[in-house]
């Protein structure tokens, strides 16, 4: 017996509610891993920021990169630095810009996250093929490109907005040829 095609609109529904309940779950475990670590999701983004820059950012420089206010910024930053995770100096040249880094000791616990979640999704993703990984990676790259026209945000950007996050994790952690997360605790950081 075969099955009766559905639409257009029917599937595009599917995958949405798919999507949005696959969000849902990846989000919970982010928050959860989060927490363990002491962060919050935005504590977590201006660091990973940070780290991404390898240099002083000034606040507005973090409120534009995390889509975040400045009056949130401040707050996330006040908490960071309380925790010795980042630090803020003045500009040498305009004493009014609030420069902010991440600690050595932000990035370590950036490295540990980060090493946290590669480990969880090559874990998580064993079962997939590299044909059917990269299969999904293009199709959600194709999807991000329709969201950013949604957005009116220039698709020919699509690659450099997900180059600015996508931080090297060679930076942070080393990969070996079968893409596990390898660990060097004496590497400086």
């Amino acid at each position: 017996m075969s099955e009766t095609p559905i639409s257009r609109t029917e599937r595009l529904r599917r995958i949405s509610t798919k999507f949005v309940l696959l969000m849902w779950i990846a989000m919970r475990r982010f928050w959860q891993l989060l927490q363990a670590f002491g962060l919050t999701p935005p504590q977590f983004m201006v660091l990973f920021a940070l780290a991404k820059a390898g240099a002083p950012r000034s606040m507005n420089d973090l409120t534009d990169i995390t889509f975040q206010d400045a009056p949130t910024m401040t707050g996330i930053i006040d908490r960071l630095e309380k925790a010795g995770l980042v630090e803020r100096t003045r500009s040498t040249t305009d004493r009014r810009v609030v420069l902010v880094q991440a600690t050595p000791a932000g990035v370590a616990l950036l490295k540990q996250v980060s090493e946290k979640l590669l480990d969880d999704d090559v874990a998580g993703c064993s079962v997939l093929t590299d044909r059917e990984l990269a299969e999904t990676e293009a199709l959600f790259q194709e999807i991000f490109r329709i969201h950013l026209r949604r957005f009116r945000m220039a698709v020919e950007n699509a690659e450099d907005i997900i180059n600015s996050w996508d931080l090297p994790l060679s930076g942070l952690i080393t990969l070996d040829d079968s893409s596990e997360a390898t660990r060097y605790e004496s590497d400086p950081v």
